[in-house]
C-alpha cells in the first residue's frame, strides 16, 4: 500500500513562521512539496477542521469518507492526525492509494483526500450465515453504522474483515444475543482465489423447525415441505441451505416441467429463543424461509438422438420416457439416460457418454432436446480372477462363468453371475461378495476380479 503526503507550499510556510512576531501572517497558506509517510517535516499549529474534500473514488463520498477517517469537523487537528487518517483508510484495503493535502487560514484548516479505488477484482462478497435474529437489510444497516465503508464487499487484504466481525459482536452484545462472532474465508478450492468471506455465529445452536416457501403455491408448498422433512432439526446455515436446494428441493419443480424454477438465498426467523438460567448448550430454533421462483412450465417438443452407431434409435427411443406434448420431466431424464449408459457398458461401450442438450423456447413453453452420445471404443473381456474360495468352489465358479476372454464386455453380467450361482458357494456361511471391474483403456479390456469374505 502506497501512502503519500502532500505538505507543499512548505517554503512559504517556513518563511512566515520565522517572520517576526509583529508581521501578519498572509491568509490561506497550502501545502505543495510532497514528502513521505514517515518523513519528518516542520507542521502549521493545529487548527479547526472546517472543510474535507475527497477526490479520486468512485465507490465513497466524503461522508462515508470523513467517519471512516477518523476526523471529525470541528475537531483540533495538525498533520500527525492527517497522517493517522491517511493510515486508517490504507490499512482497510480498499485504497490501493491515499494521498492527503491541506489548506489553513488562521486557525481553521481544510483537509483534501485524493483516494484511489482498489480493483474490483480484489474485493468479495460478505456473506453472513446465521444471523437470524436480522433481516439481510437490518443487518446491513447495523454494519454501515459501524463501519461506514462497507457496502457489502470488503477487500482481500487489509483490516476491513476485522472491523466488521469487531461490528457483529458488538450488536450481539448491545441486543443481548448469544455466541460469539467468526469468519472464515470461502474459496472454490483449496489455495484457490477466495470467493467470499463468511461470517458466522458460534457456541450458539440454532436448529430449523420448519420451512416456509414465498412463492410457491400451495401444492408445491406441500411437496416442498416434504422434501425437506429431512432438514428439520438439522443446523441453520444459509451456505447449507444453498446446497441443498438444487440438489433436492429443486427436483420438485424438474419433474414437473419447471426447469427454471430457482430458490433465492434463505433467511430465517427466530421461534424459539433459549429460557434464562437454561444448562446446556445454547439453542435457538428458527423457521427456514426459502423463497421460490417456479417460472412457467416448459412442454416437450422432441428428442433428437445425434452420434449413435452401435445401437439403433429404435431401441435408445424405447429408454426415454418423454412424450411431446406432455411436461418435460428433466429429473426421469437423468434416469433414462443413465439406462442408455447402461445399455451401452452392458455391450462394451465402457467409455459411453449422453450429453443432453436442452433448448428452450420460451414464447412457445416448449423445449427441445438433443442426446449426443459419445460411444467410444468396445472392450473385451480380459482376464477373471476368484478370491477367497476353496479349490473345488473356485473351479466350479469359474466352468459356469461363460463371458469368455476377448468377447465384447457386459458390464451387468458380473452381478447376474454372483447372485444365479449363490447355491454353488460353500454352505453354512454368510458370504460378502465383492466385484472389481479393471478396465485397460491400452488394450481395451476389463478384468474382473470377484473376491468372496465370510462374515
Amino acid at each position: 500500500m502506497k501512502i503519500r503526503v502532500n505538505i507543499g507550499f512548505v517554503i512559504l510556510a517556513l518563511l512566515v513562521s520565522m517572520a517576526p512576531a509583529q508581521t501578519a501572517a498572509p491568509s490561506g497558506k497550502q501545502s505543495t512539496r510532497k514528502f513521505p509517510a514517515n518523513s519528518k517535516s516542520s507542521s502549521p499549529a493545529a487548527g479547526k477542521l472546517v472543510a474535507l474534500k475527497v477526490t479520486g473514488s468512485q465507490r465513497y463520498t466524503e461522508k462515508e469518507i470523513l467517519p471512516a477517517s477518523g476526523l471529525q469537523l470541528g475537531q483540533s487537528v495538525g498533520e500527525g492526525d492527517f497522517k493517522e487518517a491517511a493510515r486508517r483508510l490504507g490499512d482497510t484495503g480498499l485504497f490501493s492509494d491515499v494521498v492527503y493535502s491541506y489548506s489553513y487560514s488562521g486557525s481553521e484548516t481544510k483537509l483534501e483526500l485524493q483516494l484511489t479505488d482498489v480493483e474490483k477484482s480484489k474485493l468479495v462478497p460478505a456473506d453472513f450465515e446465521n444471523f437470524v435474529w436480522f433481516t439481510d437489510a437490518e443487518l446491513l444497516n447495523e454494519l454501515q453504522t459501524r463501519v461506514p465503508l462497507f457496502k457489502g464487499f470488503v477487500p482481500v487484504a487489509g483490516v476491513l474483515p476485522d472491523r466488521i466481525s469487531d461490528a457483529l459482536q458488538a450488536i450481539l452484545g448491545e441486543r443481548q444475543l448469544p455466541g460469539h462472532v467468526d469468519y472464515l474465508r470461502e474459496s472454490k478450492q483449496e489455495g484457490g482465489d477466495l470467493t467470499g468471506i463468511a461470517y458466522r455465529v458460534t457456541d450458539v445452536e440454532i436448529q430449523i423447525r420448519g420451512f416456509e416457501f414465498p412463492g410457491a403455491s400451495p401444492e408445491q408448498a406441500g411437496l416442498l415441505t416434504t422434501a425437506a422433512r429431512k432438514l428439520i432439526g438439522a443446523e441453520y446455515a444459509r451456505s447449507s441451505l444453498a446446497v441443498v436446494a438444487p440438489i433436492d428441493l429443486l427436483l420438485v419443480y424438474l419433474q414437473r416441467g419447471y426447469l427454471k424454477a430457482s430458490f433465492s438465498p434463505s433467511s430465517a426467523r427466530v421461534v424459539k429463543e433459549p429460557s434464562s438460567g437454561e444448562q446446556g448448550p445454547t439453542e435457538v430454533q428458527v423457521d427456514a424461509i426459502l423463497p421460490v421462483t417456479p417460472g412457467k412450465v416448459y412442454a416437450t417438443s422432441d428428442v433428437v438422438w445425434k452420434g449413435n452407431s452401435a445401437v439403433k434409435i429404435e431401441e435408445l427411443r424405447g429408454l426415454i420416457h418423454m412424450p411431446a406434448g406432455q411436461p418435460a420431466n428433466a429429473v426421469r431424464l437423468m434416469s433414462d439416460l443413465e439406462s442408455v449408459r447402461r445399455l451401452y457398458r452392458g455391450r462394451g461401450y465402457m467409455a459411453a457418454q449422453v450429453t443432453p442438450a436442452a433448448a428452450i423456447d420460451d414464447e412457445k413453453s416448449t423445449v427441445h432436446y438433443d442426446l449426443n452420445i459419445s460411444e467410444g471404443d468396445q472392450y473385451k473381456m480380459g482376464e477373471l480372477e476368484i478370491v477367497g474360495l476353496d479349490t473345488q468352489a473356485k473351479a466350479h465358479l469359474e466352468n459356469t462363468w461363460t463371458l469368455h476372454e476377448g468377447e465384447p464386455y457386459n458390464a451387468d453380467y458380473a452381478k447376474k453371475f454372483v447372485a444365479e450361482t449363490d447355491q454353488l458357494l460353500p454352505g453354512g456361511v454368510a458370504w460378502e461378495v465383492s466385484i472389481h471391474e479393471a478396465v485397460n483403456a491400452k488394450d481395451k479390456t476389463v478384468d474382473v476380479t470377484i473376491r468372496f469374505q465370510a462374515k
